[in-house]
């Protein structure tokens, strides 16, 4: 637990700057920008966001692989670090490839709204450059998968707080001079991307016998990383359609005049995800590592004291985003952007809900149900096309809210059965027996789960 609450301190300090960052940037690139071109910024925004699906997850496998071989095989260790770290390079390469000629070709065939085509130009180099800083950190979060299956998470977090002040200093003393989308779209959605950079090579430094020169490529080792990264790639793309794909879809259907209100909150809400996932991510890595040593009082208290903490921040921020929401909204941005009564019930039922679904995925991927996780955000992805789309055409953007809220609580209901089932972590909500759990019960799970 200790592990767990170091990070998310160290990690909280950096995303208290980045939102400071935001909070900051937001209203200084729409007073630079223009309302007209704010809006494209959100658009932009969201559109760089699609190459999400480049995120195959490879840091969570290195992280989950090094939680429960690190001390029992070491020698495999190494070379699972070093195949995965070549075959991360290989395919975010590729993968950038093709979500930019995907959407270069999309772009030379739709017909554009009128802002977009006004700005063509930076619109395209804009997500362009978005789609290769993405790509890259997709890549570098194998190195922070190393440092998460040690428990050192927080040394990355310590250099993107770096690399947040310096994206501070250059939003007051750069950016006012060269007001373009392309680089208000690196301070306020890449400023950790810095960061990252500097800390996969401190990895490097303090790691240097986890990377092999020499590669022996052994078949089943690929297979085991390809078909373990599959899992967070589903859960990756089906993240970046529910949170990421509105704004920048709806946008070009119908312009970014029509979703501004949307893609503020949006960019509010992805400040707090990054929040969460900072708890979460060591969260999972502490219960397959406890689960897989067979310490079940452990692996309880742990998910017990963590769904209190963040439950109950959740409450609170969702009851402050409904009262408080227009009135920090007015003073923040200093702009008639208003959010009605409708949006702002929608976006509180989200906040409170996403965050209960990033906890139970937590809880699920660490006893070994990265499966089932996976189903259920392609799932929701699936669903969320539809029935988000239907709910824009009638409830304009509080349709988008509200069909997202829908989902996820629905997804979260699925993963609160699955859990129920779990002889350990099941105890959290009534259900569940770690005590009258056999040895060879555990042992058969933890087989399982390594198969699969």
């Amino acid at each position: 637990m200790k592990s767990i609450i170091v990070t998310a301190l160290v990690a909280w300090l950096a995303r208290a700057l980045a939102i400071v960052l935001n909070l900051v940037g937001l209203p200084f690139a729409l007073d630079k920008l223009g309302q007209s071109r704010f809006g494209l910024f959100l658009v932009v925004l969201s559109i760089g966001s699609w190459v999400g699906f480049a995120n195959i997850g490879m840091g969570r496998v290195i992280a989950n692989g090094i939680a429960k071989y690190a001390i029992r095989a070491p020698t495999f260790v190494a070379r699972f670090v070093s195949m995965a770290t070549v075959l991360a390079a290989i395919i975010n390469l590729g993968l950038f490839c093709i979500s930019s000629a995907l959407f270069l070709a999309v772009v030379a065939t739709v017909e554009l709204p009128p802002i977009i085509a006004e700005h063509k130009t930076e619109f395209i180099t804009s997500v362009l450059s978005l789609f290769l800083a993405m790509s890259l950190w997709f890549f570098l979060t194998v190195f922070e998968g190393i440092d998460a299956g040690y428990h050192k998470l927080h040394r990355l977090y310590a250099f993107q707080l770096g690399s947040y002040a310096l994206s501070l200093v250059l939003l007051f003393v750069v950016f006012p001079r060269y007001p373009s989308i392309t680089f208000a779209a690196y301070l306020l959605n890449l400023s950790f991307l810095l960061g990252s950079i500097v800390h996969g090579f401190d990895v490097v430094r303090r790691n240097r016998g986890l990377f092999v020169r020499r590669i022996v490529w052994h078949r089943k080792t690929v297979q085991l990383l390809l078909l373990s990264s599959l899992d967070f790639t589903i859960i990756s793309l089906g993240l970046m359609i529910l949170y990421q794909l509105s704004t920048g879809l709806f946008g070009l259907i119908a312009g970014p005049d029509a979703v501004i209100e949307v893609g503020i909150f949006m960019r509010l809400l992805q400040s707090y995800g990054a929040l969460l996932v900072a708890f979460t991510f060591p969260l999972t890595n502490v219960i397959a590592s406890r689960l897989a040593h067979r310490d079940n009082a452990g692996a309880l208290h742990a998910a017990r004291l963590s769904g209190l903490m963040v439950l109950g921040l959740a409450a609170t921020g969702s009851l402050g985003l409904y009262f408080l929401g227009n009135p920090l909204l007015a003073l923040w941005l200093h702009s008639g952007i208003q959010f009605e009564t409708g949006f702002r019930v929608c976006a509180a039922a989200l906040l409170f809900a996403s965050t209960l679904h990033f906890y139970l995925a937590a809880l699920l991927m660490g006893s070994g149900a990265t499966k089932m996780v996976a189903r259920v955000h392609l799932g929701e992805a699936m669903v969320f096309l539809p029935l988000g789309y239907l709910c824009f055409s009638t409830l304009q953007q509080t349709g988008i809210l509200l069909a997202l809220s829908v989902i996820v609580t629905c997804g979260s209901l699925l993963m609160i059965r699955r859990l129920m089932t779990h002889d350990v972590l099941g105890d959290i909500v009534g259900f569940g027996s770690p005590e009258r759990a056999s040895d060879a019960t555990l042992l058969n799970r933890e087989l399982a789960t390594d198969r699969s």
